[in-house]
């Protein structure tokens, strides 16, 4: 008898420079074992068990462990495998090798994601009367499925604010950028990157920039007058999340790890009648693999990569108030890599005087790639506190909303 052999074969098809190995990642199991075919249902061996010449062949011919088999049984054995699996017969250095593939798991392909969540910037007319006017944009949009997805989220807004006897007026302006991932039924905020700006009489006329990864604040940045601080470029570990898969009749536990980068740019102007903010937040994510087993098995891996998601969302937000009028612009887009490469399981199993190969695909992605304007408006907000006649002051926005 052969004597077993186990081997692991896994492949990394990408690397950041300047990575960090060390880095440690949070890592998530999902608990559920994904069942690829009906006749090999979820299974559990204890470690150490030796399949190999161990198994039941699928032939009408009994199978006897250590049994003898002649030359013309060995074929119709063979002959009965091949029609039952319908695999694909060759040789290598040990015997015969029936290759089987189980093709694609449904999600590999499938796209399953809510829609497309965009709020527009609500005319004037819509607006609620407050002693402030207000323009805002968001949008968020999902990519892939539970198993293998990615995503980003924008929101932005500028916002000016009337006076009062204790309080001078305040111009303000926010953008915010998310980039998130999934892997096997666990999704995560990656990188999200905020910047606020306020201008005001008397006031601060600052602002503050912020960049987080995994929900964890990693850098921030107070700003003033005209700012650009050096852009962030960071390598970055994120998560790893594990999920076993029936590859035939072998329980494959797959590590997928999320890693890329965390980008973040800004630059604007902030004083009392103007806020002007550009901010460019962004990062992407690869899935990695590796591949384990607990049992004795001829060969198993792991094979492929994935690009979960590499996004960037420049996003412009002003407001100038200098008297009479308010002037206002949002801008958004979206530059956008998402889902492409191919992940693939096999596992060999020895049977006597021939071996058997399983192999199933769990993502195959082409790629989506958009460069999108996502919102481009502006225009201009006349107060009405420029022909007042009476004593009784400048009045607040609403007075002349439409």
């Amino acid at each position: 008898m052969t004597r077993p052999m186990l081997k692991a074969v896994w492949m990394m098809t990408f690397a950041v420079p300047g990575f960090a190995l060390a880095q440690s990642e949070p890592h998530y199991t999902d608990p559920n074992t994904y069942q690829v075919e009906v006749m090999y249902p979820p299974a559990a061996y204890a470690t150490g068990y030796v399949m190999n010449d161990r198994l039941p062949w699928e032939s009408s011919y009994p199978f006897v462990v250590g049994g003898y088999y002649t030359s013309t049984d060995q074929a119709a054995i063979i002959s009965e495998e091949l029609d039952a699996t319908g695999g694909i017969l060759s040789t290598e250095a040990s015997g015969p090798l029936i290759s089987i593939n189980q093709g694609n798991i449904p999600e590999a392909v499938r796209p399953n994601v809510p829609p497309v969540v965009e709020h527009l910037p609500s005319p004037d007319s819509a607006q609620v009367q407050t002693p402030g006017y207000n323009k805002s944009y968001s949008r968020t949009q999902s990519f892939g499925n539970n198993i293998f997805g990615g995503g980003y989220a924008i929101d932005a807004a500028v916002t000016a604010t009337d006076g009062t006897l204790a309080e001078a007026k305040k111009v303000e302006a926010y953008a915010d950028g998310k980039v998130f991932g999934t892997a096997f039924n666990t999704q995560k905020e990656l990188v999200r990157g905020r910047v606020d700006i306020k201008g005001q009489a008397n006031g601060p006329n600052t602002s503050k920039a912020v960049l987080y990864a995994m929900g964890q604040q990693i850098w921030s940045s107070n700003l003033s007058a005209r700012f650009e601080p050096t852009p962030i470029d960071w390598s970055r570990t994120f998560f790893s999340a594990s999920k076993t898969f029936m590859v035939g009749p072998v329980p494959i536990t797959v590590k997928a790890s999320l890693a890329g980068g965390v980008k973040l740019k800004v630059l604007g102007e902030i004083n009392p009648t103007l806020a002007r903010l550009t901010a460019e937040p962004g990062g992407f994510s690869n899935a990695t693999a590796s591949a384990s087993v607990n049992i004795i098995v001829a060969s198993f891996g792991v094979e492929g990569g994935l690009t979960l998601i590499n996004a960037k969302m420049p996003t412009l937000g002003q407001l100038d108030w200098p008297l009479c009028t308010i002037n206002w612009q949002l801008s958004s887009k979206l530059n956008l890599n998402t889902l492409s490469g191919t992940l693939s399981l096999f596992a060999k199993i020895k049977f006597l005087f021939f071996s058997k190969k399983w192999s199933v695909t769990i993502a195959r992605w082409n790629g989506l790639t958009y460069d999108w304007t996502l919102l481009g408006v502006n225009g201009t907000k006349d107060l009405g506190i420029c022909t007042s006649t009476d004593n009784a002051g400048p009045p607040l926005l609403t007075a002349s909303a439409n």
